[in-house]
């Protein structure tokens, strides 16, 4: 029996606000020839494991990480992207619906995340969301990544692992921890592109897994 589900942020509550931030910023980071998931590990260590005072000091520690010396044109591209980035952000059309039924039904709510320190925690307050989790895990906070916190978020929530469902879009840093972790885990689709067994296209299909 599902007693928590810990859910994933970007790609499976809310879609960003352009097309693939993380790939633009590899774009900017003349990185285009590194493979895609050693850069996101490189970069989100860098820029998504501590506290800054701006954007300017977080890219600076990230171009620090691939040993670049961030340039006047490429700090105005990846500022102005970032905060068009969370600026433009919105929910998902099924999120707030199946957040309240979950809560509802008595279910534990864990929100986990790889971000910055400047983005999802203005959209969480945005669209009133702190309310419906008994634990956010955000790794700017905790100075650790996803796959490290899983295990910190599943003792907060009172749970055992087998008791707890993972939900996220990335089968590398959502449901591959949550496996390694011991938890079920449920992968959101929405654009139906990848082969997985226990596959979601909407958050309403999340009813048939608790």
């Amino acid at each position: 029996m599902v007693k928590a589900i810990i859910f994933d942020f970007w790609g499976t509550l809310a879609d960003h606000g352009i097309k693939s931030p993380l790939r633009e910023a590899q774009w900017i980071l003349f990185q285009s020839r590194m493979e895609f998931s050693e850069f996101v590990n490189k970069f989100e260590t860098a820029f998504m494991t501590k506290k800054f005072e701006t954007l300017e000091e977080g890219f600076k520690a990230a171009c620090e990480a691939f040993g670049r010396d961030p340039g006047f044109r490429a700090m105005n591209d990846f500022i102005g992207m970032w905060n068009k980035n969370w600026m433009l952000a919105k929910l998902y059309d099924d999120t707030l619906e199946m957040l309240e039924n979950l809560k509802a039904k008595g279910i534990k709510l864990a929100l986990i995340s790889n971000t910055d320190c400047f983005s999802v925690e203005k959209i969480l307050d945005k669209f009133e969301l702190r309310k419906y989790f008994d634990v956010v895990a955000l790794s700017c906070e905790r100075g650790q990544l996803k796959s490290e916190m899983l295990p910190q978020v599943l003792e907060e929530l009172g749970v055992s692992a087998e008791d707890a469902l993972m939900v996220g879009d990335s089968p590398e840093t959502d449901i591959e921890p949550a496996k390694k972790a011991g938890a079920q885990a449920v992968l959101i689709d929405r654009r139906d592109k990848r082969p997985y067994e226990n596959k979601i296209l909407r958050l309403a299909e999340l009813e048939k897994f608790l």
